[in-house]
């Protein structure tokens, strides 16, 4: 990493670049709501530009997503050129389009990892992807990349109450087809999922996928990836993160969303209203750069919390957790209702933070003076 970027306050660590809108499944978790390419998408030459300018900035993990990467013809120099630019790359696909010349080409390119959306059993997979052959295609990439064993690759599961139970079952699939790494996250109510949110998990049942999970990483069978909205502090949240702080959402500060037509905003599973602007009209380094912009995490206030979050004593550390969970849940940036914390205190259970949270929330204290602004990782 540059001098330059290191004496950057915010750099764009983590990006999540949705290099095409176009995708051949509608998936009903979809948080964008993809399906046809816009007419408006970046051009070869402004993407090739694009991949530049976040090397510069010092994004040291790009990821090439959708809509459907692999729909777009250019997305193997769109990654090579982000290697080639000094940052790891990284992709995620819905399985769907990968045959053996894909295969290839995720080889030769030695991409980081390479995720590979899987989402239940046979016919529950198919349903939440609305297309037939979807498992069958998606279990398949998985398994030619196992059998070339040059890619590394992990499958990502979007929990939800549509295969919270079959979670076990995903497990198994994925041990015998050769998946060793496991992300999973939470579906939240945005995109498809804002006209069925029946099908999001409640504060009732989120606490059984905190159960499974952890069972999963006591089992030691598969590695898994928790996802970033899913947890917080108490007792279950702080084990599920390996007793480690949890410092919250970091959009804006150091990761970044960019969509297929430029739109820039801190995170890409955000919805447009967090929008900061659009690189045709200025560069994303004065997007990034502008101190009005992303200020719901750069300036973070006491008073942009709400319900239980407001008066919580982790609040300095979390920020309210997830932002795109907390304000599709209760549209305020920090008011987030899938706290384990929370759900533990309101079921009378409380533990003791290890020492290291406890010297980090007393640090805070000292230095804000009883004040609960931003605070730096």
């Amino acid at each position: 990493m540059s001098e330059e970027v290191q004496e950057r306050k915010y750099y764009p660590h983590a990006v999540v670049w949705e290099i095409t809108f176009a995708c051949n499944m509608r998936c009903l978790h979809c948080g964008t709501a993809a399906g046809v390419k816009r007419s408006d998408e970046l051009t070869h030459e402004e993407a090739l530009a694009l991949a530049d300018e976040l090397c510069g900035l010092g994004a040291q993990e790009i990821t090439l997503s959708g809509g459907e990467p692999l729909l777009r013809k250019d997305w193997p120099e769109l990654a090579q050129r982000i290697i080639d630019g000094g940052s790891k790359a990284y992709l995620i696909t819905n399985g769907y389009a990968v045959d053996e010349k894909t295969i290839e080409e995720f080889s030769r390119i030695d991409f980081t990892n390479i995720g590979v959306s899987f989402d239940g059993t046979e016919p529950t997979h198919n349903h939440i992807r609305q297309r037939d052959k979807s498992f069958k295609r998606a279990k398949n990439a998985m398994q030619m990349m196992a059998d070339n064993g040059n890619i590394r690759f992990c499958a990502i599961t979007q929990a939800s109450n549509m295969n919270l139970n079959e979670l076990d079952e995903i497990k198994r699939i994925l041990l015998d087809v050769g998946c060793r790494q496991w992300r999973v996250q939470m579906t939240t109510s945005t995109g498809r999922m804002k006209d069925q949110d029946d099908m999001v998990l409640t504060t009732d049942n989120f606490p059984h996928l905190v159960d499974k999970l952890l069972e999963y990483k006591e089992e030691g069978k598969i590695d898994i990836d928790v996802g970033e909205n899913i947890g917080f502090y108490g007792c279950k949240g702080t084990q599920l993160w390996d007793g480690k702080p949890y410092f919250g959402c970091f959009a804006g500060m150091r990761v970044a969303g960019i969509t297929s037509n430029g739109d820039v905003r801190g995170c890409l599973s955000m919805p447009e209203y967090f929008n900061e602007g659009n690189i045709r009209d200025s560069s994303f380094t004065a997007i990034w750069d502008d101190p009005n912009n992303f200020m719901y995490n750069r300036v973070f206030k006491s008073s942009d919390a709400g319900g239980w979050c407001r008066e919580c004593k982790y609040l300095p550390l979390c920020r309210g957790g997830c932002a795109t969970t907390s304000f599709s849940a209760t549209n305020m940036r920090a008011n987030n209702p899938y706290c384990m914390y929370q759900i533990e205190k309101a079921n009378g259970i409380e533990c003791k933070d290890n020492e290291m949270i406890q010297s980090l929330l007393e640090h805070v204290r000292k230095q804000l003076g009883g004040k609960v602004e931003t605070v730096e990782k």
